[in-house]
């Protein structure tokens, strides 16, 4: 009887081993769900859901969960996020903001959870802008500088057969245009409506390097825009509207962007992402290539969105290497995000079948090898922004470009002396 009721215990005990067992195992097997927080939306945002939809399909590991926010207000609740240490798992940081995190502590170093191999796969300027004092903080996803986009159709009816590089080309190209077609000859947002009209900013930031000069000194510590580079590259945003009137006044982002997909303007400048919504515009006929030396050498506006972890209260090691994962696969697919027009920042993406077959990208491809690092100061989402509402109102009211430099100076000088 005794014997019985053990072997009764120990069938019953295997029995419970069992399920337990079975427990553990069916919780290792499921899917470690991680966070990530995305600020693009429209074509971007149509693109990126895209590849999370590929990286969840791709393996059976994790999951990623895409929470959506309104760049108006992402950094605002990024912030706030990081400094309590409640953020998500994986956050999307433009390389010019990292500046406002880093000192902070708020973001993991990387260093320790990414192999050579793929370091080495990274061109090198734009993983290099993700290093602050040696350390790894983020890792490049894409350079987007500002490009040139133009009519091809507009341009024959005008009888331009060579696309215009210098200042005075362009405005020969766009009377031309004007007086053969009625249409615009530029197509360059001067004012906020929808959005800030960063592109005047863009625009000036690159000529002042094409002349030779820069916004900021070497050390980011003052303006140095207040000279004949300047002035050269005000007074040409200027007499476009004002002089020559091949430049439409008071017009905002999405106006600039509707007025060139419509076929009504020869010239438009915007970042690489307008690609993706010019090429669906039917009856369009546009070719893309990097910024003309517009003012002299070839140098180009450019940002550039980096994948970060930040720090967490508890820092769990299987999300963080979850979080690696969805990186490194997020990079390394970025003929995907091409789509949407951004330059992926991996070497062995460039050599893609699929990379090298799409239209457009290979035409201003180049333009990452003379994109303009962000200026490294904590000050610069404030400087950047501000500088745009003093160009929307010196190009739109046509002010004596001299006023408007020094008054841009001093501003520019308050707002880093706050910092």
């Amino acid at each position: 009887m005794k014997n019985k009721i053990l072997l009764i215990a120990l069938v019953a005990l295997l029995a419970t081993g069992m399920l337990f067992a079975q427990g553990a195992k069916e919780e290792k097997e499921g899917p470690l769900e991680i966070t990530f927080w995305s600020l693009f939306t429209g074509g971007d945002g149509e693109f990126f859901d895209a590849m999370v939809d590929e990286f969840n399909a791709s393996q059976d590991e994790i999951v990623m969960k895409n929470d959506m926010v309104k760049f108006d207000n992402y950094y605002t609740k990024l912030t706030t996020a990081l400094s309590a240490k409640t953020a998500p798992d994986v956050v999307v940081v433009h390389q010019g903001n990292l500046l406002n995190y880093v000192p902070s502590g708020s973001l993991l170093a990387l260093d320790s959870y990414i192999d050579e191999a793929t370091l080495n796969d990274f061109q090198r300027a734009p993983l290099d802008a993700c290093r602050f004092d040696g350390k790894l903080y983020s890792l490049p996803f894409d350079v987007h500088p500002i490009v040139m986009y133009y009519n091809t159709d507009l341009l024959t009816e005008a009888g331009i057969t060579e696309v215009p590089k210098s200042a005075q080309d362009f405005i020969d190209a766009s009377l031309a245009v004007k007086q053969a077609t009625g249409k615009w000859g530029m197509a360059i947002d001067n004012t906020t409506g929808v959005y800030k009209a960063y592109t005047l900013s863009r625009l000036f930031i690159s000529m002042l390097a094409q002349q030779g000069g820069s916004l900021l000194t070497d050390d980011a510590s003052a303006p140095a825009f207040n000279n004949a580079y300047g002035e050269k590259a005000l007074v040409w945003l200027q007499d476009l509207v004002h002089k020559y009137a091949v430049n439409p006044s008071e017009l905002d982002y999405d106006a600039a962007m509707n007025i060139f997909k419509l076929g009504d303007a020869a010239f438009y400048f915007n970042g690489v992402w307008a690609t993706g919504t010019l090429e669906k515009q039917d009856g369009l006929n546009f070719a893309a290539a990097p910024l003309p030396p517009i003012m002299g050498k070839e140098a180009a506006w450019a940002g550039s969105h980096t994948l970060a972890i930040p720090v967490q209260k508890n820092q769990d090691p299987a999300r963080v290497e979850a979080a690696i994962t969805f990186i490194k696969w997020m990079t390394s697919h970025g003929e995907m995000w091409a789509k949407a027009g951004h330059i992926p920042t991996r070497k062995s993406v460039a050599e893609k079948a699929e990379m090298q077959a799409l239209p457009y990208r290979a035409d201003y491809a180049a333009a990452a090898a003379f994109a303009l690092p962000t200026p490294r100061t904590p000050a610069w989402e404030e400087i950047y922004g501000t500088l745009s509402d003093k160009l929307e109102y010196a190009v739109t009211k046509n002010q004596n470009p001299k006023v408007a430099l020094a008054d841009m100076e001093q501003t520019v000088k308050d707002i880093i002396a706050s910092y």
